[in-house]
């Protein structure tokens, strides 16, 4: 196992490999031999299986960052869908403080956008893929388009790359500024809860009050993003309709 890196804040550890099928399976694999440590990095230059939400592919190319990280469960298992919240608002954070420049929010639930000013379409730059370690472990998945974004034929919404908005830097600092952020949010969905985390990322938030089209396997839903609710559902006002709680789903906002 490699040490930490030196601006990897405690208690933070990382284990840098070159190509692997999915960081995700590597982490996974870690802890179904009693090699997990909490808040173990398991991060690869490529990934040939990168996976993103409900089965998606993530396409992965070295020059991007492709990460995993191991977090000790506790409390309920349903709980844990609430860590994506506070790692997409972490990252939200740790890229605009790299490149203030642009502006970055979090998509429900837990994708991170560059907002543009309304000539481009808002643009996907990182995604989250929270998995099951097995007993006891959770596995936080994340991708970041760094060097490349993946092409417009392979992904649902556009997509861009740090590289687009100027950065000239590596993997290195992003993965440092993510856990310099994420951790206080772990500390305080650990002492309180949800409250905050759902805060942090309502703070961040992409087309809070707009009109969010949502779709489901079996149906399309219009309405307004209205609410995030105590367990993470997007709460979509529908009118005459009513509120409906949305727990899965591809959620878009036509207007932003």
């Amino acid at each position: 196992m490699s040490p930490s890196l030196p601006d990897l804040p405690e208690p933070f550890r990382l284990l840098a490999l070159e190509q692997v099928g999915s960081t995700n399976d590597e982490a996974r694999r870690l802890a179904e031999r009693g090699d997990a440590r909490d808040l173990l990095v398991v991060t690869a230059e490529s990934q040939t299986a990168g996976r993103g939400r409900r089965g998606r592919t993530w396409v992965s190319p070295a020059g991007n960052l492709h990460a995993s990280l191991l977090i000790r469960q506790s409390g309920p298992l349903g709980r844990s869908a609430e860590l994506g919240f506070a790692a997409s608002a972490a990252l939200a954070g740790a890229l605009a403080d790299l490149v203030p420049t642009a502006a970055f929010r979090c998509k429900w639930p837990n994708d991170v956008m560059v907002v543009t000013d309304g000539s481009t379409p808002n643009a996907k730059i990182a995604g989250m893929l929270l998995d099951s370690g097995g007993d006891g472990w959770l596995v936080l998945g994340f991708g970041v388009n760094i060097a490349v974004a993946p092409p417009p034929e392979v992904v649902m919404q556009t997509a861009t790359a740090l590289a687009d908005l100027g950065w000239t830097g590596g993997p290195e600092p992003i993965l440092a500024g993510f856990c310099r952020r994420f951790g206080p949010l772990l500390a305080a969905w650990r002492a309180e809860g949800f409250a905050p985390v759902r805060q942090a990322w309502l703070d961040r938030a992409l087309g809070f009050g707009e009109t969010a089209v949502v779709r489901l396997e079996t149906e399309t839903l219009t309405g307004c993003f209205t609410a995030l609710d105590d367990d993470g559902a997007l709460v979509l006002d529908q009118g005459s309709a009513g509120c409906r709680r949305i727990l899965a789903g591809d959620v878009f906002f036509p207007t932003s």
